[in-house]
């Protein structure tokens, strides 16, 4: 399936559009859910999107993409089987009542890194849709396969090289997406065997502070803004995004994007890969042994 590239993509599109669009010109757009949950939560996403999901969607397999990033040519056998191909508009969406978006960023940020730039996220998610009263379903389309051939975007990655070379040349501001407890060392890191804490000149946004807390949904533009200058950040300036495995550091460089700031890269690996493997002199953690 393939439609028309819209001569402006927004990178969050509201519940009613959505309804609208499906209504009216149901084949313009591809509907992915993207939900993963995390395993303490003992939930299962493709289950539940069997039992009931937004008319039209397809499955994304999001767990096999959280933790490690694929190739260019698993990703795209991937998506190419659920009926998209390089010109599909596609509207990614996830499942997760406290929040209204989880992985769905996560999941943005993949396609832009493989150059798919003709995609939204529907802000809030199945909630919302759920809140507005309308229907799911339990049908799951038969789709045609499409060509979708994934080209690498090296300017939205970083490595833990380029993390350890910002010490001495400070080139940008890293951003560390994680509560304040895991930042600080005064919560538990929710993995094993890796002690919290936080990379030294790193800055923290808690990825939920650009939540709306009452109708799950991002903050508007201003409110974004408003939070990075009062962390002592530039959005204008360059910035690394990060968390503990990659996945709610996505929340900031989506917010980055509806402030204007299209190119933030995500520094991959991570708290996770840092603490594993960071030198000990840049690295902070927890006093609590």
């Amino acid at each position: 399936m393939s439609s028309p590239v819209p001569q402006s993509v927004q990178p969050l599109v509201t519940v009613s559009w959505l309804k609208k669009t499906l209504d009216e010109t149901p084949t313009s757009v591809r509907v992915l859910d993207t939900s993963w949950h995390f395993p303490t939560y003992k939930r299962n996403a493709r289950k539940e999107f069997a039992e009931k999901h937004i008319p039209k969607a397809q499955f994304f397999d999001a767990y096999s993409f959280i933790e490690e990033t694929p190739t260019a040519q698993e990703f795209g056998d991937v998506v190419g089987k659920l009926g998209i191909g390089n010109d599909t508009y596609v509207i990614i969406y996830d499942n997760n009542s406290n929040l209204g978006l989880y992985s769905a960023p996560r999941v943005w940020w993949l396609f832009r890194y493989f150059s798919h730039e003709n995609l939204s996220i529907l802000d809030g998610g199945l909630p919302k849709w759920l809140e507005a009263g309308y229907e799911t379903s339990t049908v799951v389309d038969k789709v045609k396969p499409e060509t979708f051939v994934a080209m690498r975007n090296p300017t939205l990655v970083r490595t833990i090289k380029d993390v350890e070379a910002n010490f001495v040349k400070k080139q940008f501001t890293l951003v560390d997406g994680r509560s304040a407890g895991r930042f600080l060392g005064t919560a538990p890191e929710p993995f094993p065997n890796v002690k919290s804490g936080h990379i030294v000149d790193a800055v923290n946004i808690p990825f939920v502070s650009l939540l709306d807390p009452v109708n799950k949904t991002m903050l508007v533009a201003d409110n974004v803004r408003k939070i990075f200058k009062d962390a002592g950040i530039d959005i204008g300036k360059p910035i690394v995004a990060m968390c503990g495995t990659g996945l709610s550091a996505c929340f900031l460089i989506l917010a980055c994007y509806t402030c204007g700031k299209q190119t933030v890269p995500l520094y991959d690996g991570s708290w996770v890969e840092y603490f594993a493997n960071g030198k000990p002199e840049y690295k902070v953690i927890s006093n609590k042994e």
